[in-house]
């Protein structure tokens, strides 16, 4: 077999240093690169490698009806490989809930692990979602370091500009 490798120019793979926290935001069929990430970084701790913290923000509309690779993100939680937290926005009788309402959320602790060199991915819909996400995490790096949303703006810009966070997103029409 024939096969030919190469790195994403988008910078969307998995920190050199196996010990950097990553967070991932994947709702729907943006879970997919993410299930490569879970899945290297079961190869890298089979090799003795010491991996960095891992948290999966994952979403859709009914567990029931269109949780993808649900027993695989499961399975991997139970490993330890990664810290999976859900959102569903339409089970009936709660309200909807998306996964910038989780990120809110455990804002504190995100902050803290971007601020000491954790890296971001955001993969999926760029129209609605991933917006949604920068505006929570600039609204809670404004609330927690009392600045404007301005400077709060420029720190994301900054983690973006330096491939601490990366983001694969599409808008549909």
């Amino acid at each position: 077999m024939t096969m030919f490798v190469r790195s994403p120019e988008s910078g969307f793979e998995l920190p050199e240093d196996p010990a950097t926290p990553i967070i991932m935001v994947g709702p729907g069929t943006g879970v997919a690169p993410f299930r490569g990430f879970i899945q290297a970084r079961r190869s890298l701790r089979g090799e003795g490698k010491k991996l960095g913290a891992a948290h999966l923000y994952f979403g859709c509309r009914n567990p029931e009806q269109d949780y993808i690779y649900r027993e695989e993100l499961e399975q991997a939680t139970e490993e330890g490989l990664v810290s999976l937290r859900t959102a569903f926005s339409r089970l009936d009788g709660t309200p909807k809930c998306y996964v910038q309402h989780l990120m809110k959320e455990d804002a504190e602790e995100l902050l803290s692990l971007l601020e000491t060199g954790a890296r971001l991915y955001i993969c999926g819909d760029g129209s609605q979602m991933a917006p949604d996400v920068e505006r929570t995490l600039v609204n809670a790096y404004q609330d927690k370091h009392g600045v404007t949303e301005n400077e709060s703006g420029a720190w994301l810009t900054r983690l973006e500009s330096t491939g601490q966070y990366v983001k694969d997103v599409w808008a549909t029409a």
